[in-house]
């Protein structure tokens, strides 16, 4: 079943965000009027209501310059996704060189509009948010996050979570601060000790975010760092070739201890598209050893996307959704990954998430013996 999602106006914040990047990129790198547009764009994401069609200052929003509010002024007054192209190319006197890494990317207007429209069609309902007892994918001060261990323990069991999955990266990963096994075995110490404190009311498994080399090996498992209940594999490097990326995946999956594929693109919002993969080799082994397939809500990320999402759900594969948070207020970020579910038509069933914290973490431990 999917959500019959309610008519989006005929210009969206998504879509003026996507035209502010563009005439950030036709300035000069690190200019003033690039820093502007870029600001107003994230601003615009990050508004709970499309502009379109509302009696709004647009001056006295957060972070939009004097610059940047004549250019939303003038998207806002176009009456489609097509005449907003027409100006943007007009004012960029050629069309958007960057519209392709930008697409199927939701604001946060999008998100709350598709998680607020009702079920549609026949079949299992989607998941809503109070279906969703944990989140899948964190990281603490101990690796590239921002939240100390104690302080997120406390903030997922104050928000009425019944489990998370901490994965922090390991050392060797090239482009974030990592782990040693010592300090795996450390975070397993205070991860315990902090379970104590709650009382079987929420309680947080180890894990790691393991690196995906170009050959599909990867840095950290179960089998060499005794302490994680299991990994999720993510791809970091290697991101821009155009070769066939599906034997570098398949390899990652087949790997014993691996119970998730992490960001599985590693797709960035205005930046890059990703890997290539034949995605259905990709999801049929996925779905065949019981590796979920993370639907990562990073804004920047939404990695997978809708369209690839549907794809991986058709092919039976269970998935995660994930904040992949780093900081405090990157927590709400599976609501982005939820309203992506929807989208693809989901069932609630086969979204972890949704589990009992005991099913889970026997689910994570089935991946070490694999």
């Amino acid at each position: 079943m999917s959500a019959a999602v309610r008519p989006a106006p005929p210009v969206t914040n998504s879509r003026i965000a996507s035209a502010l990047l563009a005439l950030a990129s036709a300035e000069a790198p690190g200019s003033r009027p690039s820093a502007e547009y870029r600001a107003a764009a994230w601003t615009l994401r990050q508004l709970p209501e499309d502009l379109w069609g509302r009696r709004v200052r647009i001056a006295g929003l957060p972070d939009v310059s004097p610059r940047a509010a004549d250019a939303i002024g003038a998207f806002l007054a176009c009456s489609s996704d097509e005449t907003v192209s027409d100006r943007l190319a007009r004012m960029l006197e050629r069309e958007d060189p960057t519209a392709d890494l930008k697409s199927d990317f939701l604001s946060r207007a999008d998100v709350d509009r598709i998680l607020s429209s009702p079920p549609a069609g026949e079949g299992e309902a989607p998941a809503g948010m109070a279906d969703l007892s944990g989140d899948l994918h964190l990281h603490t001060d101990r690796s590239d996050g921002k939240m100390p261990l104690d302080s997120l323990h406390r903030a997922l069991a104050a928000r009425g979570d019944r489990f998370a999955f901490l994965t922090d990266h390991a050392r060797d990963c090239a482009v974030a601060g990592g782990l040693f096994a010592a300090d795996f075995e450390a975070e397993r110490r205070e991860v315990d000790r902090l379970n104590e404190r709650t009382e079987g009311s929420f309680r947080m498994l180890l894990g790691a975010e393991a690196n995906i080399a170009e050959d599909g090996t990867i840095d950290v498992t179960p089998a060499r760092v005794g302490v994680l209940e299991a990994v999720v594999a993510s791809v970091h490097t290697d991101l821009r070739s155009p070769r066939d990326q599906a034997p570098r995946l398949v390899r990652a999956i087949e790997t014993p201890g691996v119970a998730v594929l992490g960001h599985p693109r590693g797709r960035l919002y205005a930046l890059r598209s990703g890997i290539r993969a034949d995605w259905p080799r990709v999801f049929e082994v996925a779905a065949r050893l019981g590796v979920a397939v993370e639907l990562n809500g990073c804004p920047e990320r939404l990695d997978l996307d809708p369209r690839l999402a549907a794809l991986a759900s058709e092919a039976g594969c269970l998935f995660t959704i994930a904040s992949d948070a780093h900081a405090h207020r990157h927590l709400d970020f599976v609501r982005y990954g939820l309203a992506v579910a929807r989208m693809a038509g989901i069932p609630a069933s086969r979204i972890v998430n949704t589990w009992s914290a005991e099913r889970v973490a026997d689910w994570l431990r089935s991946h070490r013996s694999r």
